[in-house]
This record gives structure tokens, sequence and C-alpha cells, in this order.
């Protein structure tokens, strides 16, 4: 939502600055760039692909912007306590625990374990869900990309527009000006219409499948580990292991702050 937001202040920026102090003509010439390069983007990418994943593009945008980042410090915490309550307590811990889990393939997978499923149906109902997430993600990864090419297409279609329609009007000066201004506009808005939106959009998309991969691992790590209910030292070298180094120091560094704490209140 904030990224929608920015945008369009960016475009009421670029607006303003290039229709004030100027007549009806150039207003108009600023809405039909956008509306020719938006809706011919738009068009092709429609012709392109089926109608239902174009709109299952939102839905995955908004879940790659509303998703926070796995943490997997606190994560390593809360596996550890969840399988020591599970040796302590048995599956009615894991039910009570269900609440505790953010992340939905780890929610779901502890939850099957809590109905006494097997390995493997577990590991395969989640790759599975998985793979289903990454196919999602890479359609419209390749949706979004294919609509940064269409958009500075359609902006030099504009341009092309609006310098055919200069030539009748070199006798007459005085209506080349919106032209002119059609022809640049369209180009302007191809180009941030690609560049800040639909490419920023793909990368984001692709930075969170790359971060969905080594989280599975995780995940995969930890629910076995859960299930095999092993001792705290072994699940916490096992998952410290599938960290990323700067996760794995931050792990660390909390791991010690909480001992001096501790410490320091039974002192």
């Amino acid at each position: 939502m904030k990224f929608i937001i920015y945008f369009v202040c960016f475009i009421g920026i670029i607006f303003f600055s290039s229709s004030v102090n100027e007549n009806y003509q150039y207003i108009m010439s600023n809405i039909f760039s956008i509306l020719f390069v938006f809706g011919g983007t738009l068009i092709s990418t429609l012709i392109s692909y089926p109608v239902e994943r174009v709109k299952r593009i939102k839905v995955i945008v908004e879940k790659a912007f509303r998703t926070r980042r796995f943490n997997f410090p606190d994560t390593t915490r809360l596996v550890i306590q969840v399988t020591r309550e599970y040796k302590r307590l048995g599956f009615k811990s894991l039910e009570n625990s269900l609440k505790d889990f953010q992340n939905p393939y780890l929610k779901h997978g502890v939850k099957l374990i809590a109905d006494s499923c097997k390995w493997e149906h577990i590991r395969s109902t989640l790759e599975k869900e998985l793979m289903f997430d990454i196919l999602e993600n890479d359609s419209a990864q390749r949706i979004l990309r294919a609509m940064a090419k269409y958009a500075p297409a359609f902006g030099l279609i504009g341009t092309i527009i609006g310098l055919m329609r200069i030539f009748p009007q070199l006798t007459n000066p005085e209506n080349i000006g919106g032209s002119i201004s059609l022809a640049l506009l369209t180009t302007l808005y191809g180009v941030i219409l690609s560049n800040l939106v639909f490419l920023p959009l793909a990368n984001k998309l692709k930075d969170n499948s790359s971060e969905d991969e080594l989280v599975y691992r995780y995940i995969l790590e930890a629910l076995q580990c859960i299930q095999k209910r092993e001792y705290s030292i072994v699940t916490e070298q096992k998952l410290s292991a599938l960290m990323p180094k700067h996760e794995l120091s931050k792990y660390h560094a909390n791991k010690v702050r909480h001992l001096h704490l501790k410490m320091a209140e039974n002192s």
C-alpha cells in the first residue's frame, strides 16, 4: 500500500510540474499520455496472458509487501521451546503452541505433527504448498517483466503519433506545442512505469522467492526436530547450520544478552 501511495504522489508531482502555468491542451496531453501508455500495456498483457493470472498479480504483490521477513533467531528459540514442551507434555502442547508460529508453512507442519501424521506425508504436503506458491510467484514475475517491456514500447508509439501530428502543423507553430508534449510525455511515462513500477515489483518477487527456498529448508529441519523430540542442543545445532551468517550472529548475540540478564536476575 505504501508503494502505491508513493507512486501516485510521484506521478502527481510530474503531472503538476509539467502542467503548471500551461493551458488546458497541455494538461490533456498529460492525461492522454498516461492513459495511452498504461492502457496499451494492460491490453497487451491481457492478450498475452489469461485474465485470471493477471488478476492474481495484485494478491501476490500485496502478500510480498505485507509478509514480514522470516526471523531465524526468534523462530529457533520458539522451536527449541516447543520441542522441549512436546517431550514433556505431549501432543496437547503442540496444539497450544500453534498460535505462536507466524510462518504458514511452519504452522501447518506443526499442526500435522499434532495430528500424528507421518513425516513423508508432512513433507509432501508442504512441498506441494511451496511448489504452488513458487509457480504463482514465477508467473507474476514473467507478467510484470512483460509489462516492463510493453510500457516503453507504447511510450515510443505515442512519441511517433505525436511527431506525426507535428508535420501537418508546421505552418502554424502555435499548435505544435500540444503534439510535442504528447510525443515526449508518452516516452517519459513509459520509462517511468517500466523502471519505477513493473521491474521493481518483479525484482521484489524474485528476492522473496529466493528467500522462501532458504526458509523452506530451515522449516523442514525444524519440523523434523519437533517430530523426533530432539534435545535442545541438537535442535540448536541443526537449525544454526541452516541460518544465514548475519542471522546466526544475531542469534548468538541475543543468546549472550539473555544469559547475562538471567544471571543478573539470579544475583
